[in-house]
């Protein structure tokens, strides 16, 4: 049994007037939908606590806290795993979780190691693979909402918060699922950590560009050659990055940014870091040729891979 206080991510603000809380999905990551209850046996709010009860399956599922109308005031993410390990990369770029943020395993070729998708600013995951190599969203015990178009109504964080299933696909002004321009959704390590960010207490999503972990590692921010391995569909990145016998990066691929679903997998991998750059965002960007780019840039409203740094 587990307990959180009702509060916006890292900060002490309240959600709001909360009347009960609800499990919104579970999902094993895999191709087998589990029943409801399988992960979070339990949940309920009291006394400006949400309640939860876990079984001893992993995986993740997302509780939301309720108004009396039902609205959704804020959901948190609950991830259950082994405890992910720490990796030093190299040249103290910083220490970073062995897995993606929502992966079970950090095994090579584990379809568990895909992980959870995310939309550039956006506290709530979305669904990755179910195959390590075909563009197959893994089950859960929902049916997700369809995507819908960024405008003046959907591409808000009001809208976004009351809706964390749903996909808001890119505008065409800024190719971001926010309508407005704003770069502060995620914050760099020079900021306090924001209440968007996804990853967990003590982690964040790291920093990019030029000065980002990927190219402070590896001591370039220069595009490079490497050895896609084809059979587990990603790259070990030991001695690259860091000196650990296995710094496992799969080819998680994204959700196209105008919600048009899962595309890719097993051809690129794309991990998002906390930095703007212009309209898009910085993110580690590699495909099955063997190019890995540690400066890559594209839409905010892409959901990508996310690989925790500690705070």
């Amino acid at each position: 049994t587990f307990s959180f206080k009702t509060v916006k991510g890292n900060s002490s603000e309240s959600v709001g007037d909360v009347a009960y809380a609800e499990v919104l999905w579970e999902s094993f990551g895999t191709d087998v939908a589990p029943a409801v209850g399988d992960l979070i046996s339990s949940a309920s709010y009291k006394d400006g606590k949400i309640v939860f009860k876990t079984t001893d399956k992993k995986g993740n599922a997302v509780i939301a806290a309720k108004d009396a109308d039902g609205k959704i005031l804020w959901s948190w993410h609950i991830w259950m795993t082994d405890q992910p390990q720490e990796q030093e990369y190299h040249n103290n770029a910083g220490t970073v979780m062995d897995r993606n943020l929502g992966a079970t395993s950090s095994t090579p070729g584990e379809v568990t190691s895909l992980g959870l998708l995310y939309q550039w600013g956006r506290k709530d995951p979305f669904l990755g693979s179910s195959s390590i190599s075909d563009d197959n969203e893994a089950k859960s015990t929902i049916t997700w909402p369809s995507a819908v178009e960024s405008n003046s109504s959907t591409g808000t964080i009001a809208y976004a918060t009351a809706h964390p299933t749903t996909f808001i696909g890119s505008n065409v002004s800024n190719y971001d699922w926010y309508y407005l321009n704003d770069n502060t959704r995620w914050t760099t390590s020079d900021k306090a950590k924001s209440i968007y960010d996804p990853c967990p207490s003590g982690w964040r999503v790291p920093d990019g560009g030029e000065n980002g972990v990927w190219a402070k590692a590896i001591g370039s921010s220069s595009i490079f050659d490497y050895a896609y391995n084809s059979t587990d569909e990603g790259y070990n990145f030991s001695g690259k990055f860091g000196s650990a016998s296995i710094i496992w990066y799969p080819a998680s691929g994204f959700r196209e940014s105008y919600g048009l679903g899962l595309q890719f997998v097993s051809n690129y991998g794309d991990y998002w870091s906390a930095s703007p750059c212009d309209y898009y965002a910085y993110l580690l960007f590699f495909n099955y040729g063997g190019g890995v780019n540690p400066l890559g840039n594209y839409y905010r409203a892409l959901g990508n891979s996310v690989r925790c740094i500690k705070d």
